[in-house]
């Protein structure tokens, strides 16, 4: 392909785009500059646009790439200059991203790409970094057979993105269970982990997922709905089969939990400190409605896990 030729498949692209976007995000003040999230995307429009962004180019497109360019004009300029484009199972929140000690945020949305970490990255910036770890049984991502052989499986990305510690690890859903055991794995390599933090983490009691114990009085919103999770029955079934075969060891590392649906005082017990929010709702609660509650929680205990460990260093 010529510099020209190039130049024109890339302006014709933009133009595409922002016909795209407009219509997503019902605007016609919109520039290739402008970020999709900032100007109103959420996770279902996010999905909606990589979708047609897809059929737009003709070949798959991962979600990841939404990560780290929310412009139209990153965005063109990675499709254009790259031959082949592949999900990236570690991924820092674009613009978000500052530098310092990030949040390794297991998101658990093997079926809408876990573009609600965007809108979240933003609650907890910019003092926190977000870098977002994606699911295993995406795309051409192979399903493993255990919560021990997907952490396993993604420690090397992990220090590729962050080399040595101290490491603050979080997840939702499953993820919450892989950074669980994420942690077990750094700390066995001598590093430090600061908190784990576990958003609706799953815990099963006689094959059955262990909810909590009051009828739910608050209704979530589904329209911030990051995925429906039985779009994909058979990847489902095969997490139920991992977690049904789990059984998670005490870990000497803090935990913060935020449980709405499902029970998480199992997980409680399992720290060598921990505080648990229950607050009555839904699965996705904590990272959508209540993503400035959590955001705020998140970073006040993640100071007082540094200043308890800088007591422990004598700093």
């Amino acid at each position: 392909m010529t510099a020209v030729s190039s130049v024109e498949a890339q302006a014709r692209l933009q133009a595409n785009l922002l016909q795209i976007w407009g219509r997503l995000l019902e605007s016609t003040d919109l520039s290739i500059d402008d970020d999709f999230f900032d100007k109103g995307g959420d996770s279902l429009l996010a999905t909606e646009m990589m979708l047609e962004l897809e059929r737009l180019v003709g070949k798959p497109v991962p979600e990841t790439l939404l990560f780290e360019t929310s412009t139209i004009r990153t965005l063109t300029d990675k499709l254009t200059q790259t031959q082949k484009l592949e999900l990236k199972p570690a991924v820092k929140i674009g613009k978000v991203f500052n530098g310092g000690t990030p949040l390794l945020f297991f998101h658990g949305d093997w079926t809408a790409g876990g573009f609600y970490v965007q809108n979240l990255a933003r609650k907890l910036g910019p003092e926190l970094s977000v870098i977002a770890i994606a699911p295993h049984g995406t795309r051409d991502q192979p399903m493993l057979p255990s919560i021990e052989a997907m952490a396993a499986e993604r420690l090397p990305a992990i220090l590729d993105a962050q080399s040595n510690g101290p490491y603050r690890l979080g997840g939702h859903c499953v993820g919450a269970a892989v950074a669980f055991e994420t942690a077990r794995l750094l700390m066995a390599r001598g590093e430090q982990v600061e908190l784990v933090a576990m958003v609706e983490p799953l815990w099963i009691v006689d094959g059955e997922f262990l909810k909590l114990p009051q009828t739910s009085s608050i209704q979530s919103n589904e329209a911030v709905t990051p995925a429906n999770v039985d779009s994909d029955p058979i990847i489902l079934e095969e997490y139920r089969e991992c977690l049904l075969r789990y059984s998670p060891a005490p870990l000497s590392a803090s935990l913060i939990i935020f449980s709405s649906e499902f029970d998480g005082r199992p997980w409680s017990q399992l720290g060598s400190d921990c505080e648990l929010f229950e607050v009555a709702g839904g699965h996705y609660d904590w990272i959508t409605i209540r993503a400035d509650n959590f955001a705020d929680k998140l970073k006040s205990r993640l100071l007082r896990a540094r200043t308890a460990v800088e007591g422990q260093n004598g700093g």
